[in-house]
């Protein structure tokens, strides 16, 4: 297995070996020379099959970070950003303007093309058969290339719906008539999850810390079937898929027909996805995974040098156990965001890039920071980009601190109430709605009044201040492109440990999640859920409720009971806030609405809403003119095409058995 640096740098058998040509199955071989040298030793066989990888972190670092203001995850209700960053793929999608002429081909044709190489690489492994290699060490390598095809074929799943299974290599020389069309999807979450179960067998059980994050292994195969099952037993594909006729024409997936979607509701779906859901977890606790505790996050606050109990917080004495704990439950949430498995993260499953070396990742953390936060040895300011702005929305669902809605707190300050002052003394900024929340609020969400770090400002804590034009607020002549849309800011990215001061300003990174120990207990609860919804079955209630327990007794929020669970809010509507909330930031909003066919409810015209930041443009507002709910900017909408990306029109020539997407 190589190191992170070695497979980030080995990209040469990747640019020699895959796709260059006008579609995405038409594969450029390489000369007979080139093959022979890609296998001369054993080297240059690792350095091909793991150079396989590049697109699993490379891709992610440039088009698919959740984060990453280009990419389509970034267009849900979760946040929004200015129109002057541009950002095509996250505006496409949220302003409902994407189609087959202008939707970009990159994530398609790079997922095909590493498919491609992949099946290369395995029939160059056959053919060749190295002398030099043992048996062990092919089974190791055909692991991580079922893998590859697992995690490739996912990827795009969840993104086009169903799409054409190619299980080998395919010449250039192969005629358009011979191209396969999309499978149907069931076929291909059974392709898949044979390919992740072939890997498994293969493959160890979880990477030694010097090791590539990303790299297949036991743990990360169960925990991507667990997801790619929770998605194929969800509505849009369990029997509420919205387009009633969509069939291929000419081309038939064996055993389907013509048919591509199932428009029946079949209930063994959620067992086999509680199956997967438990069995990931069991793998992944028997390979070390576990969730982050206040003891580990003390252990790295303790390495990192940064104070337990972190930044003040309104309405909480940390002298008293209780206040304590809080401030500590507070911290321990930032670390699970912002540490990887290189400072003892055991959470994070698998992960993407390291972004310390990373200009883009980095940029993307900077960019839900204040504007100004000090001055360099030049006198200039610096901080962030202050315009990764969460909605209302988004605010709203994170709990109390008893555990509950705002909205169905009875202990909570009333919703008129919510915009007014709280009446702090020393902060009348600080607003009744961001008073008495749950931890993962003043972990994740920077509001005004908020103090952030905690060592960020020369070794000290740093005090937002969003209204004021000399410093985050509203400037039209200041950082014209970078203005809060919201009256919120991200804050869940960038880690503690970060401290600025007037000689140096280095943002400390972190190696990416994508899959963490969390999700996939939301995942278990999912399915009990959705089985008792469907059975009225007492046990997976329970089932549901002790799952979903876990996660949020880990976040400091008091644990849920079948009393809980009413007409008004169902064990159903505890899981998906329950992941709203768990998961927020992380690219799962995206798929969830569409998965669960409410992203109409939630991502239509007017929907999105923010406190009168930008949308009045009015420097240095008074609190009561600053804290007004209002629309936020932009011609956002929701169309049913949307549960889909398009094929794009160049795809659609290039393979004449190809169909478009609903609606396109």
């Amino acid at each position: 297995m190589k190191t992170i640096k070695n497979i980030k740098t080995i990209c040469g058998v990747v640019l020699l070996l895959t796709l260059s040509a006008c579609d995405f199955l038409d594969v450029a071989p390489a000369r007979k020379a080139s093959l022979v040298d890609a296998m001369k030793d054993k080297a240059a066989v690792e350095n091909w099959i793991y150079g396989c990888y590049h697109s699993v972190g490379g891709l992610f670092s440039t088009q698919d970070i959740p984060l990453d203001m280009r990419s389509y995850e970034g267009s849900t209700d979760e946040f929004v950003t200015p129109d002057l960053w541009n950002e095509h793929k996250r505006r496409s999608i949220a302003y409902g303007t994407i189609n087959s002429s202008n939707v970009s081909d990159h994530r398609w044709r790079t997922y095909y093309g590493s498919i491609g190489n992949v099946h290369l690489f395995l029939r160059e492994l056959e053919n060749q058969n190295p002398s030099f290699l043992t048996e062990e060490d092919k089974e190791l390598y055909r692991g991580h290339a079922h893998f590859l095809k697992g995690y490739y074929y996912f990827r795009l799943l969840e993104a086009f719906g169903p799409v054409p299974i190619i299980d080998e290599y395919i010449s250039t020389s192969t005629s358009k008539s011979e191209f396969p069309g999309r499978s149907h999807f069931d076929y291909c979450v059974d392709y898949i999850c044979n390919e992740l179960d072939e890997a498994a067998k293969r493959l160890p059980g979880s990477p030694s810390v010097d090791q590539e994050y990303g790299a297949g292994n036991k743990a990360i195969c169960a925990a991507l079937k667990s997801r790619l099952l929770l998605y194929a037993a969800s509505p849009l594909w369990n029997g509420d898929f919205p387009s009633r006729n969509w069939k291929n024409t000419t081309f038939e997936t064996p055993g389907y027909g013509k048919e591509l979607v199932s428009y029946q509701f079949d209930v063994e779906k959620w067992k086999h996805a509680k199956t997967a859901a438990e069995e990931a977890i069991a793998i992944a606790k028997d390979n070390g995974f576990k969730l982050m505790e206040l003891e580990d996050a003390a252990l790295i606050a303790q390495r990192q040098d940064v104070p337990v109990t972190g930044c003040w917080l309104p309405g909480v004495d940390i002298s008293t156990p209780e206040g304590e704990e809080f401030a500590k439950r507070v911290l321990l949430m930032r670390y699970v965001s912002a540490s990887d498995p290189l400072d003892g993260n055991r959470e994070i499953i698998m992960t993407m890039r390291n972004p310390d070396n990373d200009r883009n990742t980095l940029e993307t953390y900077r960019a839900g920071m204040p504007r100004r936060i000090i001055k360099n040895n030049s006198n200039t300011w610096v901080g962030g980009y202050s315009g990764l702005s969460p909605t209302l929305q988004a605010v709203e669902a994170f709990y109390t601190k008893s555990g509950k809605l705002p909205a169905r707190d009875d202990n909570f300050t009333s919703s008129d109430n919510w915009l007014k002052s709280a009446g702090i003394s020393d902060r009348p900024e600080i607003i009744n709605l961001n008073v008495d929340r749950e931890p993962r609020f003043y972990a994740w969400i920077t509001y005004d009044g908020a103090d952030i770090g905690p060592k960020l400002n020369a070794g000290k804590s740093f005090r937002v201040d969003l209204r004021d034009s000399e410093k985050s607020g509203y400037n039209p002549t200041d950082a014209v492109r970078d203005q809060c849309q919201t009256g919120y800011l991200v804050n869940k990215w960038f880690s503690p440990r970060t401290n600025w001061t007037a000689s140096s300003q280095e943002l400390k990174g972190n190696l990416w999640p994508y899959i963490r120990m969390a999700e996939l207990y939301l995942n278990l609860a999912e399915c009990s859920a959705e089985l008792y919804m469907a059975n009225g079955d007492n046990a997976e209630l329970q089932n549901a409720l002790a799952n979903l327990n876990i996660v949020r007794t880990r976040a400091g929020i008091a644990p849920l009971s079948t009393a809980d669970c009413t007409d008004i809010m169902t064990i159903r509507d505890w899981v998906r806030a329950e992941r709203r909330n768990e998961l927020f930031m992380e690219g799962h909003r995206y798929y969830d609405l569409r998965r669960w066919v409410v992203a109409d409810q939630y991502l239509s015209k007017g929907v999105r809403e923010g406190l009168n930041s930008f949308v009045g443009r009015v420097k240095n507002p008074s609190i009561e003119t600053f804290n007004q709910r209002v629309k936020v900017e932009g011609d956002y909408k929701w169309d049913n095409k949307l549960y889909l990306l398009p094929i794009s029109q160049d795809e659609l020539y290039s393979n004449p058995q190809m169909m478009q997407a609903p609606w396109y």
